[in-house]
């Protein structure tokens, strides 16, 4: 295959996969999820930059744009609309980059010992304030298996 097929093939627009209602329930859902994080990081801005200073990011402000982006684009692959391949393909990579943030940030406060310091767990900025610990650890683990199934859902099935 050629470059310039491959890159045709990339810029295709293409329908949503073909999903059952089920299946799109479940994958829309966490999209939902997502914007939902994001929109309340972006509400609560000055909360969600003081957590990431206090969990010792460097640039507080940067990461908290960067994730806020990064949730509203992974969340796009995740509803039935049509997109290009490529577009798809990189809003699933991103799915799986901001669940790994969540799942990594809060694994490291709890074995760090740091989770009681603080009174969120970050993923909804300032609000549905859950102070990290092993019960954290499990959500964003869900949130993670659950990105990996909707990206392989949304990605491979044609």
């Amino acid at each position: 295959m050629t470059a310039r097929a491959t890159a045709k093939g990339w810029t295709k627009m293409a329908d949503p996969p073909k999903l059952t209602t089920q299946q799109w329930n479940t994958v829309g859902l966490l999209g939902v999820v997502l914007v939902v994080m994001a929109v309340l990081q972006a509400i609560s801005f000055n909360d969600f930059k003081d957590w990431l200073s206090g969990i010792g990011l460097d640039s507080p402000a940067v990461w908290a744009v960067g994730l806020i982006v990064a949730e509203v684009l992974a969340a796009v692959s995740l509803f039935k609309l049509p997109l290009m391949n490529g577009a798809r393909m990189f809003s699933g990579l991103l799915a799986l980059l901001v669940a790994g943030f969540w799942f990594i940030q809060n694994l490291r406060l709890v074995s760090d010992g740091a989770a009681g310091q603080l009174t969120s767990s970050g993923l909804f900025g300032g609000y549905l304030e859950q102070s990290p610990g092993w019960w954290t650890v499990i959500e964003v683990t869900v949130l993670l298996l659950w990105a990996a199934y909707s990206v392989r859902l949304t990605s491979w099935t044609k």
